[in-house]
């Protein structure tokens, strides 16, 4: 569970291919014996992929005004 943990955290990295040659591989290998982090990979990278299709003006203002909030709140962080 800790390692499952662990690729949560190294899930952004990975996705933009920032992680190093090893850590990569370390990854990797887990994802390979791993298929509820596998799984999780895949609808993360699927759900990704969606939100980069959408422009602004597809998201209801209410969303696009709360989300905005949210990755402001986040960014004071």
């Amino acid at each position: 569970m800790a390692e499952c943990s662990r690729i949560i955290s190294l899930l952004t990295d990975y996705l933009d291919d920032r992680l190093t040659r090893d850590v990569r591989l370390d990854l990797e290998r887990h994802l390979g014996g791993c298929s509820d982090c596998a799984a999780f990979v895949g609808t993360y990278r699927f759900t990704v992929s969606l939100l980069q299709s959408l422009s602004e003006d597809d998201l209801p203002q209410e969303l696009r005004l709360r989300l905005r909030a949210f990755l402001d709140d986040r960014c004071k962080s």
